[in-house]
Parts: C-alpha cells; sequence; structure tokens
C-alpha cells in the first residue's frame, strides 16, 4: 500500500493537516459522478475549509442507509429484538420522514431475514472497523465502512455491501479496497473526531479467505462481487485498487456535479459559478441544498415523492410507453451528436423502415418503433450541425451547476445539448410528443427546463459572451419538427423565465416537512411504494371507494 501523492498541492481555501490520507470505498466519488478535486480532498479527512458555510441543518434525515445501519448494529451488538430496534427510529433525531421510516423498516427486516437464510454458513458479526495502515512519509489509512464478518476461528471475513435497491456490481477498485482491508486490517473504533487517525488495537490476524458480498435491500437478494484467498486478494488489489487509490489521492481539474453540496472545497471552488437569484427567490438562511428541474417538478407534483426520489429509494418503473419512446429518441440523437467532428445528421443514420430498433436500455414496441422513426427523420433538417461553419464546441448532456446564494441551492442543469457558437454558448432541448402545441402555449409554462436556461444565459453563468447566445427547442412529432428559438437576452422573456422558476423554487426552498400530497397522479408514482398515503387496496388517502 504505497502511493504516490505529488500530483496534489493543497489549494488555499483549505487548512489543517494534510498528512494523514484515508482512502475508502467511495472516496472516488459517487458512481454517477467523480469530482477529482473533492476525492483528492475527501480523502484528507484532517483538512478543513478556510470559510465554512454556516448555514442550519435540515430538519430531516437525508442518509438513507444510515438509520438502516444504525438499527442493524442494535440487533446485532446489543441484543435487542428487530421490533424494538426498529420502535427508536420514530424518535430519532434527526427525524425520518414517514416513507423514509417505512423503507428503513423494509430494509431492515430484509437484510435480517437474509442474514438468517445464510443457514450453516453463517457468520458472526464484527463491531470493531477494519483498517490497513502504513508510514510513508505520510500516515495511509484504508478502510471499508460496510458491514463486518467473520468466521468462529477467523479464517474467513467477508464484507457486506448494502444497496438501496437490488444488489448489483460495484466499481472494481472500490471492492479492491475492502478485499485489502479484509485481508490486512486490524481491528480499530470509529475515530472521533473524523480528523483523527483509526487507533487500531489487538494483534493483527490475517485470514486465509476473504469474500465482499453485495445485498439488495429492495428483496434480500446478495451477489457476490470478490471470493478467494488472501493471496488473490493482493493480486485483485494490486491490478484494481492501487490504480483506484492513487487516481482519488492525486485529484485533479475540479468537475462540478451532484456531489458538490457535499464537498469541503464548495464554498471557494473557482469552478462553481455564483449566481445569487438564478432561481428567482429573495435571500434566506437555509440548508444547502441540490436541485434540478425535475426535482422542482416532482416536489410540484407531491412533496413526498420529490423527497423520496432524492433518497434514491427502489422505484418501480415510471416510463409509460410515450417516456420510453421520448428517451429512446433522445438516446439515437446524443449518439449522432456525439460522432468525432459533429458531422450533420442525415437520414441514413436513422432506423430503416420496418425495422424494430431500440436505444440502450430504452426498447420500444413495433407502433412506438414506426412513430420514433419518423420523429428521427424529422431531426435531419433541424440538425444544428447542418451549418457547423461557427460552432467551436460541443457538449451533448452536458452538466452545468451553479450555486443560488440567495436561495442556498446547487442547481444542477443538464442540457440536451451545449454548443459554442462564435463565441456564444446555444442550449438546446429536444422534445418529443404526439400532442398539437396550442395556439397559446409558451414554452417556458411547459418546459420549465428552458426558464432556467434563459436565466442562467442571461446572467452569464456559462461563460461565452451572453449577449449572442440563445436557447433552442425542437419538438419532434410525428408528422414534422416544431423548432424554436427563445432569446435569453429579452427582457419580457427574462421575467417571464424568472416568474416560472419562483413559482416552483418558492414552495420547495420553504418546504421542511416533504407532506404526501394524495391525487391521481399516485398510480404512476414511482416511489408509492413507500409513500404513507399508499393503501395496500390501492385507494389514496383522501379518496372513498365507488
Amino acid at each position: 500500500m504505497s502511493h504516490d501523492t505529488t500530483a496534489w498541492r493543497r489549494p488555499p481555501w483549505l487548512t489543517g493537516d494534510d498528512r494523514l490520507v484515508r482512502v475508502g470505498p467511495g472516496t472516488g466519488g459517487s458512481e454517477e459522478h467523480t469530482c477529482p478535486a473533492h476525492a483528492a480532498a475527501k480523502a484528507r479527512p484532517a483538512l478543513r475549509p478556510a470559510r465554512r458555510l454556516r448555514l442550519p441543518k435540515p430538519e430531516l434525515e437525508t442518509f438513507t442507509l444510515g438509520p438502516v445501519v444504525d438499527t442493524v448494529d442494535r440487533v446485532e451488538f446489543h441484543g435487542e429484538t428487530p421490533d424494538r430496534a426498529l420502535a427508536r427510529l420514530r424518535s430519532r433525531a434527526p427525524a425520518l420522514h414517514p416513507g423514509h421510516l417505512t423503507y428503513a423498516e423494509h430494509a431492515v427486516r430484509t437484510y435480517l431475514g437474509a442474514c438468517d437464510g445464510d443457514g450453516e454458513r453463517r457468520l458472526l458479526p464484527v463491531r470493531p472497523y477494519w483498517v490497513a495502515q502504513r508510514e510513508n512519509g505520510r500516515s495511509w489509512e484504508l478502510y471499508a465502512w460496510w458491514r463486518r464478518y467473520e468466521s468462529a476461528d477467523g479464517r474467513l471475513r467477508e464484507y457486506r455491501r448494502l444497496r438501496h435497491g437490488e444488489a448489483k456490481d460495484s466499481e472494481p477498485g472500490e471492492i479492491a479496497i475492502a478485499v485489502y482491508v479484509a485481508v490486512h486490517g486490524r481491528r480499530a473504533g470509529w475515530p472521533r473526531p473524523w480528523s483523527r487517525a483509526f487507533q487500531p488495537y489487538g494483534p493483527g490476524t490475517r485470514p486465509e479467505r476473504v469474500r465482499v458480498v453485495e445485498v439488495g435491500l429492495a428483496d434480500g437478494r446478495s451477489r457476490v462481487q470478490f471470493d478467494g484467498t488472501a493471496e488473490e486478494a493482493d493480486a485483485y488489489y494490486a491490478e484494481h485498487g492501487h490504480p483506484h487509490v492513487a487516481r482519488a489521492v492525486a485529484g485533479g481539474r475540479p468537475a462540478p456535479g451532484s456531489s458538490c453540496v457535499d464537498c469541503k472545497q464548495f464554498t471557494a471552488c473557482e469552478a462553481v459559478p455564483r449566481r445569487p437569484g438564478v432561481l428567482g427567490i429573495s435571500s434566506r438562511v437555509a440548508p444547502l441544498r441540490k436541485v434540478s428541474v425535475s426535482d422542482l417538478r416532482y416536489h410540484a407534483a407531491c412533496p413526498a415523492q420529490g423527497f423520496l426520489r432524492a433518497l434514491h429509494l427502489p422505484r418501480s418503473d415510471e416510463y409509460g410507453s410515450a417516456a420510453r419512446l421520448g428517451q429512446a429518441v433522445h438516446g439515437w440523437i446524443e449518439k449522432l451528436h456525439r460522432r468525432p467532428g459533429q458531422p450533420p445528421c442525415v437520414p441514413a443514420d436513422m432506423p430503416a423502415e420496418g425495422e424494430n430498433w431500440t436505444e440502450g436500455r430504452w426498447r420500444v414496441p413495433d407502433e412506438d418503433a414506426v412513430t420514433g422513426r419518423a420523429m428521427l427523420l424529422h431531426h435531419v433538417d433541424a440538425c444544428p450541425f447542418q451549418d457547423a461553419a461557427l460552432i467551436q464546441r460541443v457538449e451533448p448532456e452536458a452538466l452545468r451547476v451553479v450555486h443560488d446564494t440567495a436561495a442556498q441551492a446547487v442547481v444542477i442543469a443538464k442540457p440536451d445539448l451545449l454548443y459554442l457558437e462564435d463565441g456564444s454558448w446555444v442550449w438546446r432541448e429536444l422534445k418529443t410528443t404526439r400532442k398539437r402545441r396550442r395556439p397559446d402555449e409558451d414554452l417556458l409554462e411547459t418546459y420549465p427546463q428552458l426558464a432556467l436556461a434563459v436565466t442562467l444565459l442571461a446572467q452569464g453563468a456559462l461563460g461565452g459572451d451572453p449577449g449572442g447566445s440563445r436557447v433552442e427547442v425542437e419538438v419532434l412529432r410525428p408528422d414534422g419538427s416544431d423548432p424554436h428559438v427563445i432569446d435569453p437576452t429579452d427582457p419580457g422573456r427574462q421575467r417571464k423565465a424568472l416568474s416560472v422558476l419562483r413559482r416552483y423554487a418558492g414552495p420547495w426552498r420553504e418546504d421542511e416537512r416533504w407532506e404526501a400530497r394524495p391525487g391521481p397522479h399516485c398510480p404512476f408514482c414511482p416511489v408509492s411504494r413507500w409513500c404513507p398515503s399508499n393503501a395496500p387496496d390501492g385507494v389514496v388517502a383522501g379518496e372513498e371507494k365507488a
């Protein structure tokens, strides 16, 4: 376990001792988003921001697995019954949203049931953490906070990683850290404060075999990630773990994204533009939150749905045929727009007539395949690369982050396409529909992400020359393409955009309870399984049977 950290230099907005380096699964970033600068700072637990955001904490728990792990601990290490341990969740601080509580109860019982089903291979739970340490000019620590088990004779050690939904394959570098620690780690208590080193105790014991298993809390099924001898574990770490740790610790250019809200560098990160009033609401002292236009739309439909989605609780299939078709069309065009040199889309790029085409995981039935092909063919004339002489840069599915310092919100935007044309950014959105446009329809009202696009471009949050920027909207229908252009420098459009955003963001920012709002949308809600207003007979709260 020897790594070079010379590539990383502590930025001036962080203070503290950087000689302690600690890496565990997740230090390199989430599976959805990884920021090299965030990972490097996170790997140095004694560093802290020179200027802190002194904001209140959320009233509700936002760590999805925290209550689950705490409850299983009480069962495995304190001898409490599951019922008694789960009863404690109702008085836990911070409080749990009722839907979070429903999920936690399900997850705990599912996990304990899966453990009971181990039969003869049942292992003993291990309360201390396993930590591998080494001095190399710095103090290095590898650990994993996943659940730990071992055989009575100590010859087998096992990590179990809990997943919100179904078990899946993890990134090999994260598994490699766990198998290395299982082989070489000594027992230690959790360091308090986190900036201190682990304090191992007792003799180190080297198991003969190690195993890493993922357990899905939605159904209790498990998936083995690694099962091998100590020697095989060392070889696996050399292949996958060493480069993973080196990348995480070495850092790199900031890549803003969803993890910004948890980053200790956020208050001074130069890669995040600060734009007060992007969401159209006044300044307030409130917990820092991250938000996208989709989050605002979910909250507007039902606050509970928005909160439970943000917890990443297991979901049912939320995509109907129209949504699947739209995603497939989006994916097909995105793939074309990612081609080197940005050649214009032509009819030959589209599915052949009579072909049952799919795009990635988005599968469309026969009749939708015909409709989708028609939409794709109508895109050809509206393709932005038909006249690309002035285009200097292209970013399909671009990710942009802005800190609204008035709303205390990390605003996440992901345009379908961003391209830089003659020094100005063009924000392009693609929509699919079978409906005809209403004569009085205002696209900013229909698609609030366009309102965000107008505001961000008008405030120069994306850089470039705001004076030449524009928002393009391509609405694909089976019988044609309906292109629109919105000028973000138009004061009237700016006022309308802020009005739309304020209507969505105001109630979202003020909400601390996230109560359910039952209605006709409930049968199609992907997190209704956990909703406190969900009834086993399919009747939502407040309704009567016919």
